[in-house]
């Protein structure tokens, strides 16, 4: 099996009036999620949302994330899965779909 990067990309201001016990919920639908991809999981982080922003030849540092962005990263999972076709398949079970969210899957170049 190959290694693939979901891209969790949430709505800007998903989070923000959520409760507690609401914000518990969700993770527990992501540690859910996870025992049903079994083998397929491999690891997963949830992402704080300050940034910085490195670019160009002088690393000039900026605060991140874009201003303009109205989706912005707010996790990773690495699954294992047959092909691209597959791993996104696994992802539809991802909870972040139920708060407006995306996925961006990528394969993981093996080096």
């Amino acid at each position: 099996m190959k290694k693939y990067m979901l891209l969790l990309f949430d709505k800007e201001d998903a989070y923000k009036e959520m409760s507690p016990e609401d914000y518990q919920r969700e993770i527990e639908a992501h540690g859910r999620w996870i025992e049903e991809l079994g083998e397929h999981f491999d690891s997963g982080e949830a992402l704080e949302l300050p940034a910085k922003n490195v670019r160009g030849e002088e690393k000039v540092v900026t605060d991140g994330p874009f201003l303009e962005a109205k989706e912005l990263v707010g996790g990773f999972y690495i699954i294992n899965a047959e092909s691209m076709e597959h791993a996104a398949e696994l992802s539809k079970g991802c909870p972040v779909f139920r708060m407006g969210g995306s996925i961006e899957v990528r394969e993981i170049m093996a080096m």
